[in-house]
């Protein structure tokens, strides 16, 4: 079936632990497509939602006046130069030393959807009934899951779950990881991106269960957020959900 429409719901989370959300989210449409960002800022004291807001800011500008370029290109080099400018601040600035902060984005060329990450935010694709995880999280236990050393499962629970091994602006040059190819999206579909306060509080399933309800996008994304917290809420929680129709 044809596309002839989609629907954003964006929504940010503080959660029930956290006193301020490091979680930096972003929609836009700019002259290659529509571009979606969630970033998960790390370093403390301000700093985390500093890196989170740089890389949004430096990506926005680098869509806005950069020339064409194949689209992984582009996400690739957005990733630089959001890395780059959170790296010059957190040199130049002592209180932002040792910041840096999570990003996965994807940019909507009909009917296909482009995705890049670095660190432990998700891109996830439902397509006809079943949820699909497309981003691998560049963590150290999915380093174990990945050398045999751990199970998906136990890895859910490990103590050092949330260490993460690659992230933007924490050394001069990143490893961002840009998807081979791209989904073809079609009526029905789902994208979702999020921070990894939504997935360390819910399963691959609950994820699923919330999406394939015939509620609009926006409900859907407050259950998702609602069920995070009611999970326990210990990170931040951010989601950016876009409907196909």
């Amino acid at each position: 079936m044809s596309i002839t429409s989609h629907k954003v719901a964006a929504l940010s989370d503080t959660g029930r632990i956290r006193s301020h959300n490091e979680d930096r989210i972003a929609y836009t449409k700019t002259k290659y497509g529509d571009l979606w960002i969630v970033c998960d800022g790390m370093g403390g004291h301000q700093a985390g939602e500093k890196a989170a807001e740089l890389a949004i800011e430096a990506i926005l500008d680098f869509f806005s006046r950069t020339s064409f370029m194949p689209p992984a290109n582009l996400l690739e080099k957005a990733l630089f130069e959001a890395n780059a400018a959170i790296y010059k601040i957190a040199q130049a600035y002592p209180q932002y030393r040792k910041m840096g902060t999570t990003c996965v984005l994807a940019l909507y060329q009909h009917p296909r959807v482009y995705y890049a990450h670095v660190g432990d935010s998700r891109l996830y694709y439902y397509h006809q009934g079943q949820l699909y995880q497309k981003t691998m999280d560049h963590s150290y236990v999915q380093f174990l899951v990945s050398q045999g050393i751990l199970t998906p499962q136990e890895a859910e629970y490990h103590p050092r779950r949330n260490i993460i091994l690659r992230a933007l602006g924490v050394a001069s040059r990143p490893e961002p990881e840009v998807a081979p190819e791209p989904i073809s999206v079609t009526t029905g579909d789902i994208i979702l991106l999020c921070s990894d306060g939504l997935n360390s509080m819910l399963t691959h399933e609950e994820i699923q269960t919330i999406l394939e309800t015939p509620d609009i996008p926006e409900v859907k994304a407050q259950r998702l957020i609602d069920s995070a917290n009611a999970a326990g809420g210990d990170d931040n929680i951010s989601v950016v959900l876009v409907e196909f129709s």
